[in-house]
């Protein structure tokens, strides 16, 4: 009898690499789907009576920040660098 050749085993990746690219693929799906129901389902605006204030120097970040003694308070420093 002969032995017809079979056809060559389909190209698979190896398990490991298998499982880093299916693991990667359920990050980016789950980083999507919390970035979209952020999106969609956050505040459109912030509270009322929250402002943003543009500061002009230490002095006057010093100031505002010693003002609210007995609130939480939150400085953020936002740089293009």
């Amino acid at each position: 009898m002969t032995d017809l050749p079979s056809s060559a085993p389909a190209a698979r990746r190896p398990p490991q690499r298998r499982g880093r690219i299916v693991f990667l693929a359920s990050c980016l799906l789950v980083f999507v789907l919390v970035a979209a129901g952020l999106h969609f389902l956050g505040p459109r605006s912030a509270p009322p009576g929250v402002t943003m204030a543009d500061l002009h120097g230490v002095a006057d970040l010093q100031s505002r920040f010693n003002a609210d003694r007995s609130q939480p308070r939150l400085v953020v420093i936002l740089s293009p660098t």
